[in-house]
């Protein structure tokens, strides 16, 4: 469990608020404001989040139905499996829309010529970084349905589920983004050069807002040993799963052999 540190109220609803370590950017979970911690600079950004489709028995049907499904799970995954935990969180994310524009120079060599190349590689990104320090929410891999977000409302929220705070701001989120955006464009340019002699980004940040996101987390056992599965509860889709290795058993070994005779 987080430490508690202290308590506030909300300066706009008076509601109370507590505060655990690291924390800088609070929701109230009365009016659902979302108040900057330790600071007279106002937190301006614009508050959504996506409303929960699927609730703790549709997460454990959507998390059946994941097992049943797929040539490389075991053929009694779904039939011997239990899941142990089931813990729904509202995530804290900034969304970022960013004009992307890399200016380049390097060299083709793949094609043995060694061609020197030069141009700008031009992405648009709404791109996610983690309100949350923490490394345990496993979310490199969700991408946010932004058609479905809504503004943010406290009453429709899923009524088991968690809300957790930021622990990073807006602008070290902004910064963030900017250096994996570049990174991203960066691993972009081996589609078009071998070697990067010189590229340099230049970023426009066209909007930006602050989402809570609903998800489902949970844990199973399969065979002495626990996984992890994470599940969108806006859109009921599996965001991430641990598979089991193979249990070694004929099921097993026909789907590996059938993968040997049909592999290209």
């Amino acid at each position: 469990m987080p430490e508690l540190v202290e308590s506030i109220n909300c300066p706009h609803c008076g509601g109370p608020l507590n505060l655990t370590t690291g924390e800088v950017i609070v929701t109230c979970p009365y009016c659902g404001s979302a108040v900057r911690i330790r600071s007279d600079k106002p937190f301006l950004l614009r508050h959504s989040m996506l409303p929960a489709r699927i609730d703790r028995d549709g997460a454990a049907r959507a998390i059946q139905g994941w097992m049943e499904g797929g040539v490389m799970k075991p053929d009694d995954l779904r039939r011997t499996s239990q899941i142990t935990s089931l813990d729904g969180l509202y995530l804290p994310f900034y969304v970022f829309e960013v004009d992307a524009d890399t200016a380049y120079q390097g060299v083709l060599t793949r094609t043995g010529t060694n061609e020197r190349r030069d141009g700008h590689l031009v992405r648009n990104y709404f791109w996610k970084v983690l309100g949350r320090r923490s490394g345990e929410y496993e979310v490199a891999d969700y991408h946010i349905p932004l058609s479905l977000k809504v503004p943010f409302d406290t009453t429709q929220m899923l009524k088991d589920a968690r809300m957790l705070n930021a622990e990073v701001d807006e602008d070290e989120a902004g910064r963030l983004a900017q250096e994996e955006v570049d990174a991203h464009q960066r691993e972009l340019l081996k589609d078009l050069v071998d070697v990067v002699e010189n590229a340099s980004t230049t970023f426009a940040v066209k909007d930006s807002e602050f989402l809570h996101a609903p998800l489902w987390f949970a844990a199973y056992a399969y065979r002495g040993k626990t996984y992890k599965i994470i599940v969108d509860a806006a859109s009921g889709d599996i965001v991430k799963g641990d598979i089991p290795g193979s249990s070694g058993g004929f099921g097993e070994f026909l789907k590996d052999s059938t993968r040997g005779i049909f592999r290209r």
